[in-house]
């Protein structure tokens, strides 16, 4: 896992290392929202989001853009947003490598980004995310009285009701469903065209909790932390406090976000 000196933009960006349709994931340090996420789902991760447009002079591009659902809906934001801002953000980027992928991926990138794009006027669902952050901020201080309900004598009075959150998809309908769904809908739509087989099909599944028939509500109820751990994507980088490391597996991650650096 080499340590690559120059900041984010200069090694990914300048450097052409990110590619379209690569998966981005981020942690939003100081926010109260980010923390209830990761606590949800147990990741360092609470935001996804996708390269859209790499740094082409030829085409007039200086910069790199990335595609994501957020706070207003679905944008696209020039990635110094994240790379420029490490006391903010961290970052991991995971790529799809599969064979079949890579042999053509400017043609399914161009449907993945494609379909993104038609998108683009759907709106964030903050009902959903309030209703989930109640329901955590709810269960961490019933979590914290239980224990000292059940220091009183009366057994009565020791009852407290700790209601469990089933079927919970922290950032379900946002970030993260979104990446999912853009990459099974425009591979999807193409795939009639190629006759992809299921097994190339399974490839864009990337939701390692999804089991049975694949519908579109598990499909969104995708989230950062499935994506991290999904098998299905390839680690490239991680930027850590502004540094860049190298990182090709889940346990180079891990060491990278362990270290105090």
């Amino acid at each position: 896992m080499p340590k690559l000196e120059g900041t984010p933009m200069q090694v990914l960006v300048e450097g052409d290392r990110l590619e379209r349709v690569d998966i981005m994931l981020s942690r939003s340090k100081g926010s109260l929202l980010g923390w209830l996420i990761r606590l949800g789902t147990g990741s360092y991760w609470n935001h996804a989001f996708m390269i859209y447009v790499i740094r082409s002079a030829e085409q007039g591009y200086n910069t790199t853009f990335i595609i994501e659902s957020g706070g207003s809906g679905i944008d696209i934001h020039n990635i110094a947003h994240y790379f420029e801002r490490p006391k903010k953000y961290d970052v991991g980027i995971k790529r799809l490598e599969t064979d079949w992928f890579q042999s053509d991926k400017l043609q399914y990138g161009r449907k993945i980004r494609g379909f993104s794009l038609q998108e683009i006027d759907d709106k964030y669902d903050h009902k959903l995310i309030l209703s989930i952050a109640r329901r955590i901020l709810r269960q961490i201080i019933l979590a914290v009285l239980y224990p000292w309900q059940r220091l009183k004598k009366d057994p009565a009075r020791r009852r407290v009701h700790v209601p469990r959150v089933i079927g919970m998809n922290i950032n379900a309908y946002i970030c993260s469903g979104f990446v999912q769904w853009a990459y099974y809908q425009g591979i999807g739509r193409l795939s009639r065209e190629k006759s992809l087989d299921q097994a190339q099909l399974q490839d864009i599944i990337f939701n390692p909790r999804l089991t049975g028939q694949v519908t579109e509500d598990k499909l969104l109820s995708t989230t950062p932390a499935d994506l991290a751990n999904s098998r299905k994507l390839t680690w490239k980088y991680v930027i850590k406090n502004g540094v860049v490391w190298e990182a090709s597996d889940e346990e180079e991650v891990g060491k990278i976000l362990r270290s105090k650096r």
